[in-house]
């Protein structure tokens, strides 16, 4: 009882941890909400312009926010219930040396090409299921992810099928909310910081406000950039290490590399009207994928 005590304390712990960079997110948004809109926003003479300025800071702020939130609450999908074993199947398997044979049973019923580099079905034991292509345990969300990239702090969620659309998003925002408080704020720093009459802590605020934009944007433009890279590529973090294998242990790197636009609309879909709102728009189900060489199917590759 203890024991169990331990351990469920120790998950909630856990989920607590799991959401303080995001809170720390939230935070130095709230600050930075004051510093442009007050501190900032009090020192543009002219009301045309403070009044453009503001509505495009709120554009980027809500997109900044939708994107986040987005990420943040949509859950990481999970394999279909055809994947599972079930506890026939499972028992069969640990009651005998042919659990490799009740595996490749298993996938007569289901759609998998990956395999591991020896060439063995990919078995996830904690989840008691045959991995989907592209698919990876999480250890910090418990569970099996669909065409998993990454487990990303920022965000308290893992990043895959059902978010990387929004992910991806969130960067795009984040660069655009950051460089627009750069671009706003440059001109008038040097003037700020000469000028007496102005409140000492307000020019603080502008100043601190102008600097952790430009080292949040710096930062967050290269990560954007590789993500890019990556949705171009039709490549995940994961497989950007580690190229996916197939029967025979082969690995090809290639595999799901469809061409620019082919592997954009995967993620974003086929209609440009929606491709920078946070709408569910990506192609497929996450656990069958078009590749190069083949378009998915239920014939075993």
């Amino acid at each position: 009882m203890s024991g169990g005590r331990d351990s469920s304390c120790g998950s909630v712990c856990q989920r607590i941890a799991m959401f303080i960079p995001v809170v720390f997110v939230l935070a130095l948004i709230g600050w930075s909400y004051f510093a442009f809109m007050v501190a900032y926003g009090g020192v543009i003479p002219d009301l045309t312009i403070r009044i453009i300025v503001s509505i495009l800071y709120h554009i980027f702020l809500v997109m900044f926010l939708w994107t986040y939130f987005m990420a943040i609450f949509t859950a990481p999908a999970e394999p279909p219930r055809a994947y599972f074993l079930t506890d026939n199947e499972y028992s069969l398997m640990r009651s005998n040396e042919r659990g490799r044979e009740v595996l490749q049973s298993v996938t007569s019923r289901i759609t998998v090409y990956e395999r591991t580099t020896t060439g063995a079905v990919r078995y996830c034991d904690i989840d008691k299921c045959i991995k989907p292509d592209r698919s990876h345990h999480c250890s910090m969300c418990k569970q099996c992810v669909l065409k998993m990239d990454h487990h990303c702090p920022w965000v308290g969620n893992c990043v895959g099928f059902s978010n990387y659309k929004y992910f991806v998003l969130f960067l795009h925002y984040t660069c655009l909310y950051t460089l627009f408080i750069v671009i706003c704020c440059a001109p008038f720093i040097i003037e700020l910081w000469n000028d007496s009459r102005t409140d000492n802590t307000l020019r603080f605020h502008v100043l601190i406000m102008f600097l952790v934009a430009l080292v949040f944007f710096l930062t967050v433009f290269g990560l954007y950039s590789f993500h890019i890279y990556l949705l171009l590529h039709n490549k995940t973090t994961l497989e950007s290490s580690r190229a996916p294998c197939f029967r025979g242990g082969f690995a090809d790197a290639k595999r799901y590399n469809l061409g620019f636009y082919e592997n954009f609309k995967q993620v974003f879909g086929k209609s440009p009207l929606f491709w920078f709102l946070p709408v569910a728009t990506s192609v497929g189900n996450g656990y069958e994928f078009e590749t190069r060489s083949y378009i998915s199917t239920n014939t075993e590759y």
